[in-house]
Parts: C-alpha cells; structure tokens; sequence
C-alpha cells in the first residue's frame, strides 16, 4: 500500500508545483507606461514601428499606455546580434512588467509600528521571453512576429487576472 501512495502523492506534488509564478501579478493592473529599448539595431523608424504596434494592439483590448504615469512599466527589451557576414542573425526579446513592492519583511517589522514605509523595491511581475535566430534580411519580420506573439500571451495572462475588464 505504502508503495502506491508515495509515488501518487510525489506526482501530484510536481503537478500542483509546476504553476506559473506571474499567475495573479497582473490583477488591479489598468493603466501602463511602455519602455521600449532596441540594442544592436540602430533603425529609429523601426523603433516607432514597435512602438505603434504595440499601442495598437493593446488598444484593441482597451489596455490603457499612459506615458505620464510612472508604474507599472511594460516594458519591450530587443538585444540584436545583426550580421550582414554571416547568413544568421541573432536575437532576444523580453517582454516584462515591472512595478514597486514592499520586502515581507519589511512590511511585517514596520506593521506593528504604524509606520509608513517609504523604501520601495522594482521587480518583475510578469516576464516572457524569445531568443531566435533569423537570416539578416528577414530578421524584422521575425521579431515583429514574436513581439504579436508576446503580447498575445501577456493580453491573455492580463485578461485571466482581470476577468471584468473583458466586458
């Protein structure tokens, strides 16, 4: 009996442990600011092409950019590795979220103090991210494709954590 239940209770474990940790991160999120940063690539008018897709496609889903605000930040980091000698081409994009949160324990020490705690910390709240390689000519096309890819997934993962903003 004892041979069964600890293999069945280790499995189930494993599955009950394999959640994705951004699940819930997004919930109360309405309005963002966008940090877009493109290294290896020095094409401004393919940076306002991003920046235009992007507005774009968030806006078909009613997500708010708003440049004045200062957080949340989604943020779109491109690192290119563009070689015109070799066939391929190299590329990573991250797409985070990245907003202030107060240490546990932090929080816990100052709680029973009334305190008002003004040492905030940055970290990510949501992250995807795509390395690829590409030939050199069709490498813009490549990351435009991922870059709708990955705001795809993070408009899915906003609405699973907003589900009234749906309506």
């Amino acid at each position: 009996m004892l041979k069964w239940v600890l293999p069945i209770f280790v499995i189930l474990s494993l599955l009950s442990a394999q959640k994705r940790w951004y699940r819930g991160n997004l919930q109360g999120m309405s309005e963002f600011t966008m940090d877009i940063s493109i290294t290896g690539l020095d094409d401004p008018v393919w940076e306002k092409k991003v920046r235009q897709m992007a507005l774009l496609f968030l806006d078909q889903y009613k997500i708010k950019i708003n440049p004045d605000r200062f957080s949340p930040v989604l943020q779109l980091r491109f690192d290119i590795l563009d070689s015109r000698i070799n066939p391929l081409s190299a590329y990573n994009f991250e797409l985070s979220v990245l907003d202030f949160h107060v240490p546990h324990e932090e929080y816990t020490k100052n709680f029973s103090k009334e305190k008002v705690i003004k040492r905030f910390k940055s970290g990510k709240v949501y992250e995807r991210q795509v390395l690829g390689q590409a030939s050199s000519n069709m490498l813009r096309e490549e990351m435009e494709k991922n870059l709708m890819s990955l705001l795809d997934d993070f408009v899915d993962q906003w609405f699973r954590d907003n589900p009234i903003k749906q309506f």
